[in-house]
């Protein structure tokens, strides 16, 4: 009888253990987001992004309601250019002088980038951005989010997580 007892016990361990384990793996399967991987960097983007082209980008995704880009730079290539950069600050600054990016945004830290914000009105409608800029071995890269101005606040948070989830290869 006691040996019934544990055969049962055990049938049951086994058998809730068997269901967490395909319970967790089916919400791994799940999961809302997608790593994209270009030229030595990686991201963790969420999958209502889809991958599309863009002239002078390194890898460019769009959604229904924004986008996000990547653009890697050489730092002999920026050399040659005449742009004397020390630092992804000069880089950014650089930058937003380059594409005439209004209202002087604030160039912002976190810890493996920096960041500025800004608004553009393109074709009568107005977008807000994101651009992150990271100093990696030879090259700047900059990764630039946005989406309708209306929805900003929305994705903000999105927008950052992405860009903190940015790593390179060795």
């Amino acid at each position: 009888m006691k040996r019934l007892f544990f055969k049962k016990a055990v049938f049951r361990y086994i058998a809730l253990c068997l269901v967490s384990v395909f319970m967790l793996s089916s919400l791994t399967a799940c999961s809302n987001e997608q790593e994209v991987k270009s030229e030595g960097m990686t991201i963790t983007l969420d999958k209502s992004y889809k991958e599309s082209t863009l002239a002078n980008t390194t890898w460019y995704y769009t959604s229904h309601d924004g986008l996000v880009m990547g653009i890697k730079s050489l730092k002999n290539d920026v050399e040659k250019s005449g742009l004397e950069v020390n630092s992804p600050q000069d880089y950014a600054e650089g930058y937003i002088r380059a594409n005439n990016i209004p209202g002087q945004p604030k160039i912002k830290s976190k810890v493996s980038y920096i960041y500025f914000e800004h608004s553009r009105k393109v074709s009568g409608i107005e977008y807000k951005y994101l651009t992150c800029i990271y100093d990696h071995d030879d090259a700047y890269w900059v990764v630039t989010f946005a989406c309708y101005k209306a929805l900003y606040d929305e994705y903000k948070a999105g927008f950052f997580k992405s860009a903190d989830s940015v790593v390179f290869d060795e």
